[in-house]
């Protein structure tokens, strides 16, 4: 029995607007010591972490949807709530 292409076609569509796995994602921390990144994660559609490294240290962070969630980073204190957010990439975010 042959399926009929519409339904093939809207399984593919539903496939492809599903969201993104979640991965971990590599962030660190560019400034030198004694400073401190300040990392504001926006996960997507409507909460944000907040994480917080010392100088020179790198972290894997789980639970981030490469490619949809974005962050921004400030030394020495939090980024606002406005700040301008960077797309998250599997390589190395800072």
């Amino acid at each position: 029995m042959r399926r009929p292409v519409l339904l093939i076609a809207a399984t593919f569509a539903l496939a492809l607007a599903s969201p993104a796995a979640a991965a971990n994602a590599s962030f660190g921390c560019e400034a030198r010591a004694p400073a401190v990144c300040y990392f504001r994660i926006f996960y997507y559609p409507q909460y944000n972490r907040q994480i917080i490294l010392p100088a020179a240290m790198k972290v894997a962070v789980p639970g981030i949807n490469i490619g949809r969630d974005r962050y921004c980073v400030a030394v020495g204190k939090t980024p606002p709530h406005d700040c301008s957010p960077k797309l998250i990439t599997t390589g190395y975010n800072h």
